[in-house]
């Protein structure tokens, strides 16, 4: 299966994707809203958003995500380190889930489970 990660952060980028791909995910990595739009990949099983990016935030990338039709029922996950506040907005917003940053990897898994399965080969 595979995810689109959103982050702009390199070391967040960088642990985030080797410890998805030990779990058997492909992970196709976006440093900003436009690149993940532009990113030629299939129809993934999950997006993670940083809500924090340098071209627009997690929000706006969410809204122009869920236009496209393909697109519209991908599950999404909120990644943010401000906390409450972010977290009612993500779920307001339409975001499936919301983790903060630094996140529990073992949280994350779960997490991904709960919205797409155990099965990454799928």
């Amino acid at each position: 299966m595979q995810i689109v990660l959103v982050e702009d952060n390199p070391l967040m980028q960088q642990l985030f994707a080797i410890f998805l791909r030990g779990h058997g995910f492909e992970v196709t990595v976006a440093a900003t809203g436009a690149a993940a739009l532009a990113a030629p990949v299939s129809l993934p099983a999950l997006f993670m958003i940083d809500l924090r990016l340098p071209d627009c935030d997690g929000f706006e990338l969410l809204q122009q995500l869920r236009a496209h039709p393909t697109l519209r029922q991908c599950p999404a996950i909120a990644l943010s380190g401000l906390g409450e506040g972010d977290r009612r907005a993500a779920m307001a917003a339409g975001f499936d889930r919301f983790l903060t940053k630094p996140t529990d990897l073992d949280e994350l898994l779960q997490t991904i489970t709960e919205l797409i399965g155990d099965n990454p080969s799928r």
